[in-house]
């Protein structure tokens, strides 16, 4: 997944502080065949990819709250 992939992800489903489910959501807004089973092997690959990026931008988040 492209970095600007996931800053617009991240913004549809509600910024850092959104669940995995709701970033799950969003990317499947993203999606034009979200039902392949041929494809489903990339399609859970990239969501992971994505949410890799959230748990490394609230791990940001969190250290520099503090």
């Amino acid at each position: 997944m492209l970095y600007s992939q996931y800053l617009r992800l991240e913004t549809i489903a509600g910024g850092v502080g959104c669940t995995d489910k709701q970033f799950i959501a969003a990317c499947h807004t993203f999606l034009k065949n979200k039902f392949s089973r041929e494809e489903r092997e990339h399609r859970h690959a990239w969501i992971r990819d994505g949410l890799a990026y959230l748990n490394k931008s609230r791990n940001m988040y969190i250290k520099g709250r503090f």
